[in-house]
């Protein structure tokens, strides 16, 4: 089931950020640096929106409304959850969510490890953001 988070929910959805992260292919030192900046707090519900799979979370969306188009923030499936649909079922989430905001594009700034994925479902290389992997698909 997808539904929007809320406060209840950050202990679970920071849980999936967790493990996604300790799955990421950089060393323990980059896991330890890039935490702390990827758990999201409860000031987040106030600018994004945080959708989720699942009680407990095993799939997390957030995205923001901004001038250029809709910005997604995160997309993360607990790694136990792997190939069976979660981060299709966001990712559509997503895409329809952009078209619902009258934005006719869904960007990202993706880590460079996720560039590969991001333009196998889509995405192409975006200039609108100084930032080396910022991709974009226009909908």
């Amino acid at each position: 089931m997808l539904r929007k988070a809320g406060v209840k929910d950050l202990n679970s959805i920071n849980r999936v950020i967790e493990l996604c992260l300790y799955n990421r292919p950089v060393t323990e030192r980059i896991k330890k640096l890039t935490l702390s900046s990827l758990l999201l707090e409860p000031t987040d519900l106030n600018y994004m929106a945080i959708w989720v799979v699942g009680e407990p979370a095993t799939g997390v969306l957030g995205l923001q409304k901004i001038d250029e188009g809709m910005l997604l923030h995160s997309i993360y499936v607990d790694p136990s959850k792997s190939n069976q649909g979660v981060g299709s079922k966001l990712f559509r989430h997503a895409l329809q969510l952009t078209a619902n905001n009258n934005q006719d594009r869904l960007i990202v700034k993706a880590f460079s490890e996720s560039v590969g994925f991001f333009k196998k479902i889509g995405f192409t290389p975006s200039y609108i953001f100084d930032y080396p992997h910022t991709l974009e698909i226009v909908i």
